[in-house]
């Protein structure tokens, strides 16, 4: 036995990885990707359902799901299983899952965008794998998902789907954690993200990465691949291309000879950080990572082995160099694993450094022969420390940091630097005694003012240790070396630096060791660091002096060394740590003595030469001596946070030197004042300690007090200036962590005070105004020297300076009572900047109290001066801490939004008043902010009825879809609904607002806010305002549609809010009772519930389980609560009948069993209510519930079509009104209930039908739903409905070219009008003809439209019948002749066009649909269908078959079976079928033309007829019986429709005796129109008169007529029918005779052999006929007379049997047989019996068959051609004949004349317009081929009949065979044409079947066929 346990918490949840479908009982389908949620397990088992559907479970095996990780809660008896995979996973899951669906259906539709939602899923999909592997750091997490949900954000843009708002940290918001305001701006933010992201024109800034200001780049050195041979530095930095120059200092990497680091220890770890990177480095165009490659070791690399060679010499050897701009840029990204090859150029001989750079940097490809160097890039944004601490898997302990030749753009305390930078540029050298250009070798020191050399100050940059002294490149043998080469000098800020220079000795470096030890300097140069008056050496190139060095020799100091400008003295004391000091006094060529005293400079040279009167000196000292040939050039930049160029920046930084110099010191303050600002930031620390012990130790406070804090201001001014605002951050950390000032406070407090004091007794306010706009830190300044005080003095003074400061702000509060216009932008900067000292100052001050100084600051601004940027005050206020405490609040929040409703109410600065709004509703949803119940009453009673009146007054016209095409240009796509409207923020922040505070407000609110009004009103007032607003924003949102989460929030809190309202409502209103108020409420209600966004059944499955679990199904709870609210009417209910009828319809309509449930009886109580209302000064009651129906009915018909219901719906409301009208009294309600939901219930099939098939492709099942409403409406006399769905019908009639059709369809229109003047009713307006007003007026111009339409169509009869209709009108009622003359010109048209103009005649099919796959209204039905011009039995089975593609054609004609009928699937069964014409009485007896008789021959017919073979045994024409099948349609075709159902069905049998009548007659027919066509057009050819005589005279196949001996001479067989038989015999013999004459003379010479021969054979079947058939034949030659036609004494037979070949003929019932129709209602197939075995004729049905041959089937196809019958009887004769008398007295009878002009049915196609199936015309001449050869066309096709419905047939042979003619189909034997009272009786019929009946639809107008009645209300009896 099988034992189920529960599943551990942690296997409840899996995923469904194979397909699985159901085999057995209680087992579930899975398909591959569901969801399931696992309940019970076995070994092998599941048990448990699918996410997609919960409410079936079932059992799984374990083997087809994936078990994933999950959590458990347990709420009650609720369980939540959630997985445990991270929150984004399960997004990517989800957006995946919903994509795929999309991605499919825009496969489907071969959408432009199925390739780049491809792409995106496979992104996803990516994205989604490598999440789950869970190896990423949390940097790199959050970088993915930044990635992951910009893409997923981007898909749905592109999709259209819903906007997903997201937090900070990129994760789903979650609305219920959020204040409204903060749901509504992250809506804005993600909208305008997206539209940024889709940009397709953004800038190339705009496209970067959002970068903080500064980033760094992080290089590791993998390898470095070269054959050197010697060690080597390797020397790595960034080089800006387009300046020429480095940017950031050097990486040095030492490499070894053996193509290895030096240290071992560093292999794969040569890791850098190039920091302090800033923007300005993002923008430069070019960018290089340069590598240069320096040889360390001798002279000429090839003499490396040679040990006498100088070692250690640095020789260039070559550079390697990346382009990084794009990784610099953001436009590219580099990860650290990635390794990047960098190709390897070596240095030719003699050529510089510099020129190898720009070589390699210019170079498109380097031949490197496989030398270069590999490293990993990767920017990493932010800080140096922020990088440390973030990146420590990159930034390992050890980095080296390389920093920028620069400031960062942002100096924080505490980074100090104090850096030089050198660049040995290029120098000239003379040779001097050498033969040779001398190798110059450099060597470089820092010494002091003793001469002495600095240890341990010199290096590269990073990676290497620092150094004492540095030695330049060796260029061999060149006089003018180019070395730009840089490196650093770091002196510790505690050296001083005065004295101190830099030292470089030229020396010549030999190359062999011995004689490079003997050689000496024989030149030098040295640059100071500092000038005289303190400042730094300068930024720039410096041509320096360059001085021989000789012997040494002593002399005192040089005599011209007397200016005072340079100071060469030592400096009188040392401050810091002693100087590590080089001892090389022994050295007379390092005599400081001596260099010091001389210009180092060419620019000092010409300064001290100008001082000495610009006379020649002598620049020598010592063993110094200038040389005149030689130059240096030197480039120097400074990076220092403690050296200056600036005089007066110096000046303050050493205030102390000038702090009793009032003077100087003014000066350096005003100076400062005027200063860039590069220099103050870079010493921001510092300058600031100077001016606060400036002004704390000054002796001259009055003036010196004011500067220093004009000085404070500028740099406060200067911080907050957009350009230096990343400098905000070191001020904030100066303040916090460096200010030590704990006196300061007082000073400032005194000066600020003053100045604002002042401020309207002056004229300039630049400093006041500078001063205002630095409130926040002078207050910083204020509030921190206080608290430092506090904390040194324990507290006190605390009284003290609260007095003081509250005196500060009130002088700041009386200052904005000024009203000049000098202060206006005094008072304007402090509404700007008051703000900011709140948070500060309540660390110091009682925040009560401040609150009141803040409502007296706003409260002393007039009202009409500065409002926008008092609200803006406002608005700031409310985002300080303030804001935070309730008892501040208490005193803010009145007098704000006090102001705030006084500008709403003006309609003044709306969007200042909403934004701070927003902001307290915002600040009211924090958890930090205490109790907030009564500031949300606060905001309830002042502003919420502003706010409301706000929302009704808003401008919507903006919300309009915006036809801009830029949108599309941007997108590549139709936008998202969020980018395609033009959104007005300031509306969608007003709703978000009243939103707001409704969310908020507490049941208590609401109670209380409703008692507050005064009067009931106002009440009334308020809630018609309030309802009208939620109306409005659920019908016309001011969100976008794709807003899903703010349109939800907006709905939920309109549904809590119409709760309380409509218990207010109810309570209030309803005695007395306010309808409207009522009704508004219903009408906002019902629009709530049906809204779009909360039709769930449209989303997909994840947004409604996402909607459901978040809030619910609210259409649900919005039904109940309409629901309660209705049956608390009582007895007003009546005054909403039947308005609401329309509105719960909608309501019912919503596809929630529930809420249909508990809706749909509110139907039976507005009936019921209205049954039972009494009739006014009557005792009876009104017994019937009209309104409701009517209205019902009406509304049903618009909704249902417009997508609502469905059958669900229709069988619920039947089941629930039925049920509640079963046992109601009084009785009469119970009878007209139960009859008006039967009503109801049949038009919601019919209607659900119609909305079904109105999407179809195909109109003609629209028309038939039509009809089948057209047949309803007219049987329940609802007129306006029927002339609705007739105008319906007719369009759709029309745009299908119906015009026949049309034209019917409007004549049931034109049938309800009269002529008379009466006005039209309502419902009977034409918007066609609006000024058409009475029932003449519209009835006249529409027979004029159906008389064009009937023209178009070519039914020119019917519209000869409208044209007399109008002529009487016009002759005997309003006597308008010129109407009259116009109608009957238009009349006789019509006529001639019945003579003159050729019309095809269509055929007719019979077309069967079976089993219960085709809609309701055809299956098991039969319809006999219109052809259209042209169209043929193949044809109209292509047509049949496109439109049904998944029905399978049926190859019998037998009753389909049980199993047929019963079938899901479709089965068609068709055949061509034959009209039955009825004659019109008044042609009775008549001559009439063929050309009018051929009309009613396939028109205005009803019955139809087709025949096939009973029995295939035989193919002995005297056994050949017949099955008959005569069938009759509900009205004639044409009709409204193309097609009608059969309504009643009669099979009977055929004798061949009488299949032998018939086709005689059939065959004489067709001679004797071939005989009057030839006697009235002389021009016709011959040949087909040819053949036609000829397959009579001389059948090629079955004999002709020979085959019937059996039925002259048997004596089995009727007398009459012998006796017909004979008759038609002589009949045709005359008419061969005939024809044979009009041959003989019309006949040309060549086919006179021919006639001779059909002459013969004609005389042998004379013969043949008196000797074989005992019947004389008269005339056998043609000696004699011709014989005539002689004039019909009644009308000709006008039938023609279709049978197997499918022919088009008329048909005309015998007598016989229309008293043998039997009918019966059947609405499918109706049964028949034979008497013989039930057989199927061929070819009536359409089959396609392999084996027929293209020949073969042209050869039939053609046989469908025939040309027009002409209906001409020689009666006369053929009395004569029967009777026995001679020819002579048949050529006695009146001869008459064929006057009328004979046409062919259908004009021949040319050849090339043929198709393939149909031989082409010249075939015709074929005797197997004729279509009037009685042989082939007759009894060949009739012998090869059964019961198959296949097109195939033997081979040609077959047919050549000599055989007797098969009789022509026929419909019946015409027996009425002979008018002699001597003809035989028809020949019994036998019937085989019962006839069925269907219900008729609306009749068709027509002169048979009374109009349908017009249509009446329905009449109940009175209860």
């Amino acid at each position: 036995m099988t034992v189920w346990k529960k599943t551990d918490h942690r296997a409840k949840l899996g995923v469904a990885v194979y397909n699985f479908k159901p085999n057995g009982q209680h087992q579930l389908q899975l398909d591959v990707g569901d969801t399931v949620y696992i309940l019970e397990e076995t070994t092998d088992w599941f048990r448990g359902y699918t996410a997609n559907n919960k409410a079936q479970k079932g059992i799984f095996p374990r083997s087809y799901v994936q078990v994933k990780e999950a959590t458990v809660h347990i709420s009650g008896s609720l369980e939540t299983v959630k997985s445990t995979e991270p929150a984004l996973v399960q997004e990517l899951t989800e957006v995946l899952r919903e994509w795929h669906v999309i991605w499919k259906q825009l496969f489907m539709d071969k959408s432009p965008d199925v390739e780049k939602v491809k792409k995106m899923i496979l992104d996803l999909i990516d994205w989604r794998s490598k999440l789950l592997t869970r190896k990423y750091t949390v940097d790199e997490q959050r970088g993915i998902q930044q990635q992951v949900t910009n893409l997923i954000d981007s898909g749905n843009a592109l999709l259209r789907l819903d906007l997903v708002v997201r937090d900070d940290h990129g994760n789903v918001l979650d609305p219920t954690k959020h204040s409204t305001i903060e749901i509504y701006r992250r809506h804005v933010d993600a909208a305008e993200q997206i539209r940024k992201r889709s940009s397709m024109h953004e800038s190339e800034s705009e496209t970067r990465p959002s970068w903080p200001s500064s980033f760094n780049l992080y290089v590791m050195l993998r390898n470095f691949v070269c054959k050197i041979g010697e060690d080597a530095d390797i020397l790595m930095n960034i080089f800006d291309s387009k300046e020429g120059r480095f940017i950031s200092e050097n990486y040095l990497v030492r490499w070894s000879k053996h193509g290895v680091p030096k240290d071992i220890d560093m292999l794969n770890n040569f890791r850098v950080v190039f920091t302090d990177l800033g923007s300005r480095d993002r923008n430069r165009e070019k960018v290089f990572l340069v590598f240069q490659i320096i040889r360390i070791g001798v002279m000429d690399p090839r003499n490396v082995d040679n040990k006498k060679q100088t070692q250690g010499i640095r020789r260039p050897f070559g550079v390697a160099a990346m382009d990084i701009s794009e990784l610099m840029q953001g436009l590219k990204e580099s990860k650290e694993d990635d390794q990047t090859f960098i190709p390897f150029q070596q240095c030719s001989q003699g050529e510089f450094m510099d020129n190898i750079i720009k070589k390699v940097i210019g170079a498109r490809e380097i031949n490197h022969k496989g030398q270069g160097l590999w490293v990993s890039l990767k920017v990493l944004p932010g800080d140096l420390k922020q990088v440390q601490e973030e990146q420590i898997h990159l930034v390992l302990p050890g980095t080296a940091v390389a920093r920028k030749m620069g400031f960062p753009e942002v100096i924080m305390p505490g980074d100090v630097r104090n850096d030089i930078y050198l660049t040995l540029r290029t120098g000239e050298f003379n040779r001097g005694s050498k033969t040779t250009d001398k190798n110059v070798e450099m060597e470089i020191c820092v010494c002091d003012h003793m001469g002495k050399v600095l240890q341990d100050v010199i290096s590269f940059g990073c990676g290497g240790d620092m150094m004492s002294e540095y030695k330049s490149m060796v260029y061999y043998h060149e006089d003018k070396p180019k070395w730009f080469e840089t490196f650093k000098i770091a002196i510790s800020t505690e050296v001083e630096f005065k004295g101190l220079h830099v030292r470089l000795t030229f020396r010549h470096k030999a190359s062999n060791e011995a004689k490079d030890k003997s050689e000496k300097p024989f030149a030098m140069a040295y640059v100071p660091l500092m000038n005289g008056d303190g400042t730094t050496i300068e930024d720039k190139t410096h041509e320096l002096m360059v001085y021989k060095v000789s012997k040494p020799h002593y002399s005192p100091t040089a005599q011209w060394v007397k200016s005072r400008d340079v100071d060469l003295s030592p400096p009188s004391s040392v401050t810091g740590k002693p100087l590590k000091l080089l001892g090389v006094e022994g050295k007379k060529h390092d005599d400081p003595t001596a260099y010091l005293r001389l210009p180092s400079t060419k620019q000092m040279l010409e300064v001290m030469t100008q001082q000495h009167g610009g006379g020649k000196m002598n620049l020598t000292s010592g063993q110094y001596s200038h040389s005149n040939r030689d130059t240096l050039w030197i480039s120097t930049f400074v990076c220092s946070t403690k050296l200056t160029h600036n005089v007066d920046l110096l000046g303050l930084l050493k205030w102390h030197e000038v702090l009793t110099d009032t003077k100087a010191l003014t000066r350096h303050l005003q100076h400062l004042m005027k200063e860039e600002g590069e220099e103050i930031v870079k010493f921001l620390q510092d300058l600031l300690d100077s001016l606060f012990n400036i002004l704390l130790q000054n002796n001259n406070s009055e003036l010196c007090d004011d500067l220093v804090f004009d000085a404070l201001v500028y740099i406060i001014a200067l911080i907050s200036d957009r350009k230096y605002h990343q400098f905000r951050p070191v001020l904030d950390a100066y303040i916090q962590t460096t200010f030590s000032f704990s006196m300061a406070y007082n000073k400032l407090i005194v000066i600020l005070k003053d100045y604002v004091d002042k401020a309207d007794e002056r004229r300039e306010h630049e400093m006041l105004l500078r001063a205002v706009k630095s409130l926040e830190y002078i207050f910083k300044f204020i509030i921190r020297s206080r608290v430092l005080f506090a904390m040194i003095n324990e507290g006190r003074g605390k009284q003290q300076f609260e007095i003081s400061l509250k005196a500060l702000l009130k002088s700041i509060n009386a200052m904005m009572l000024y009203k000049t216009e000098h202060t206006v932008l005094v008072q304007g900067a402090a509404l700007k900047y008051i703000s900011f000292i709140i948070n500060d100052v309540m660390t110091v001050f009682d925040a009560a109290e401040l609150s009141h100084l803040m409502v007296e600051f706003i409260g002393n601004v007039a009202k009409d001066r500065l409002i926008k940027t008092k609200m803006m005050c406002i608005d700031q206020i409310i985002q300080t801490d303030l804001f935070k405490h309730p008892g501040c609040r208490h005193v803010l929040l009145p007098a704000m939004l006090a102001h705030t409703r006084e500008l709403m109410e003006s309609r003044d600065e709306m969007e200042s008043c909403v934004n701070v709004l927003s902001h307290i509703m915002s600040q009211l949803w924090g958890h930090d902010i205490g109790p907030s119940e009564a500031d949300v009453t606060a905001i309830m009673n002042i502003t919420l009825r502003t706010i409301i009146q706000s929302v009704i007054g808003m401008d919507r016209s903006s919300t309009l879809v915006e036809t801009n095409k830029q949108l599309q240009k941007i997108f590549g796509h139709q936008p998202p609904p969020s980018m395609s409207t033009i959104r007005a923020p300031i509306n969608e922040n007003c709703v978000a607002v009243m939103i707001a505070v409704l969310r908020q407000m507490s049941e208590t609110h609401y109670q209380n806010y409703i008692h507050s009004f005064p009067t009931t009103f106002d009440l009334l007032d308020f809630l018609m305002e309030i309802l009208m607003v939620f109306r409005d924003l659920v019908g016309r949102s001011v969100y976008p549609t794709d807003w899903l989460e703010m349109i939800m929030l907006q709905n939920s809190v309109i549904l809590r809010a119409l709760r309380f309202f409509a218990t207010t409502i109810h309570e209030k209103f309803s005695n007395p009772f306010e309808q409207q108020l009522w009704n508004n409420f219903f009408h906002c209600a019902i629009s709530f519930l049906t809204q779009e966004p909360l039709q769930l059944d449209n989303f997909s499955h994840s947004k409604r389980t996402k909607i459901i679990t978040r809030y619910k199904d609210m259409r649900r709870e919005t039904a109940f609560e309409i629901r309660g609210m209705w049956f608390k009417l009582g007895p007003n209910k009546i005054k909403f009948i039947p308005e609401l009828v329309g509105p719960f319809l909608e309501m019912t309509l919503i596809p929630e069993v529930e809420l249909r449930r508990a809706t749909i009886p509110i139907f039976f109580d507005m009936m019921q209510c209205e049954f039972m209302q009494p009739v006014p000064n009557s005792t009876r009651i009104q017994g019937n519930f009209h309104e409701v129906e009517n209205e019902m009915i009406t509304q049903l018909d618009v909704l249902v079509e417009g997508g609502r219901g469905d059958e669900q719906y229709r069988d619920l409301m039947f089941e629930t009104l039925m049920h509640l009208c079963d046992g109601k009294e009084p009785e009469g309600l119970q009878q007209q209930g139960k009859y008006f939901v039967e009503v109801v219930w049949k038009l919601l099939e019919r209607l659900l039908v119609y909305r079904h098939i109105i999407q179809d492709e195909v109109k003609e099942h629209r028309m038939s739903c039509i009809v089948n409403l057209l047949d309803f409406y007219h049987d329940i006399n609802r007129q306006e409905m029927y002339i609705r769905y007739l105008h319906k019908l007719a369009d759709l009639h029309l745009g299908c070219d119906n015009y026949t059709e049309a034209a019917y369809t409007l004549m049931l229109y034109a049938k309800l009008l009269q002529w008379t003047d009466e006005p039209l009713a309502p419902m009977l307006h034409n918007s066609k003809y609006p000024d058409a007003y009475t029932h003449r007026d519209l009835k006249e111009r529409l027979f004029f439209e159906i008389i064009n339409y009937f023209e178009k169509g070519k039914m020119w009869e019917k519209g000869i019948e409208l044209c007399d209709e109008l002529a009487a009108q016009y002759k005997e009622e309003v006597f308008d002749y010129s109407s009259l003359s116009k109608i009957m010109k238009r009349q006789a048209e019509l006529y001639d066009c019945i003579l003159k103009q050729m019309r095809p005649e269509p055929e007719y099919f019979r077309v069967g649909y079976f089993g219960l796959g085709f809609p309701s209204f055809l299956q098991n039905k039969v319809f006999i269908y219109r052809g259209k011009e042209y169209e043929r039995l193949a044809d109209f089975n292509g047509r049949m078959q496109i439109l049904h593609p998944n029905a399978a054609l049926m190859k019998t004609l037998d009753h389909p079976g049980e199993d047929i009928l019963s079938s899901d699937k479709q089965f068609l069964q068709i055949n061509a079928v034959s009209p039955v014409m009825q004659l019109k009485p008044h042609f009775e007896g008549k001559p009439i033309s063929e050309q009018i008789l051929k009309y009613y021959r396939v028109n205005e017919v009803q019955v139809f007829t087709y025949s096939r073979r009973s029995d295939e045994g035989s193919n002995d024409v005297t056994k050949m019986w017949l099955e008959r099948t005569n069938m009759t349609t509900t009205y004639p075709l044409p009709g409204i429709v193309g097609w009608y159902p059969v309504i009643s069905t009669e099979t009977v049998s055929v004798s061949p005796i009488e299949t032998a009548i018939e086709t005689m007659e059939d065959k004489n027919k067709r001679i004797t129109m071939e005989i009057e066509q030839y006697r009235l057009n002389q021009t016709l050819r011959i040949d087909p008169l040819s053949m036609s005589l000829n397959g009579v005279v001389d059948p090629a196949v079955q004999g002709g007529i020979s085959m019937y001996k059996e039925f002259y001479i048997g004596t089995e067989y009727e007398h009459e029918d012998q006796e017909r038989l004979r008759t038609l015999t002589i009949e045709q013999v005359t008419l061969l005779r005939d024809g044979l004459m009009i041959h003989k003379h019309r006949a040309p010479e060549s086919l006179m052999p021919f006639h001779s021969h059909m002459e013969q054979r004609f005389c042998q079947m004379c013969t043949m006929i008196e000797q074989e058939y005992g019947i004389k034949v008269a005339d056998k030659g043609f000696l004699g007379t011709s014989a005539t036609l002689r004039r019909n004494q009644s009308l000709p037979s006008t039938g023609s049997n279709r049978r197997s070949d499918g022919s088009i003929s008329s048909l005309s019932m015998a007598p016989a047989d229309l008293k043998r129709i039997k009918t019966m209602r059947n609405p499918g197939y109706a049964s028949s019996t034979t008497p013989r075995n039930s057989t199927v004729r061929t070819q009536s049905v359409f089959v396609k068959e392999k084996g027929v041959s293209t020949s073969l089937q042209g050869s039939k196809s053609q046989s469908k051609v025939s040309l027009s019958h002409l209906k001409k009887r020689v009666s006369q004769v053929t009395e004569q004949l029967s009777g026995g008398m001679e020819s002579s007295q048949r050529n006695s009878t009146e001869l008459i004349e064929l006057n009328e002009q004979l046409t062919t049915r259908r004009p021949p196609r040319p050849d090339s317009e043929r198709r393939g199936s149909r031989p082409p015309s010249y075939q015709m001449g074929s005797k197997t081929n004729s279509i009037n050869s009685l042989a082939s066309s007759e009894s060949t096709v009739t012998s090869n009949t059964g019961n198959r419905l296949s097109g195939s047939s033997d081979s040609g042979s077959m047919m050549e065979e000599a055989a007797p003619p098969l009789p022509e189909k026929q419909n019946n034997a015409d027996y009425t044409n002979v008018s002699s009272p001597s003809d035989p009786p028809p020949v019994p019929r036998r019937p085989s079947s019962v006839s069925q009946r269907q219900k008729p639809l609306p009749p068709v107008p027509s002169d048979d066929a009374p109009p349908p009645p017009v249509p009446r209300k329905l009449n109940f009896p009175p209860s």
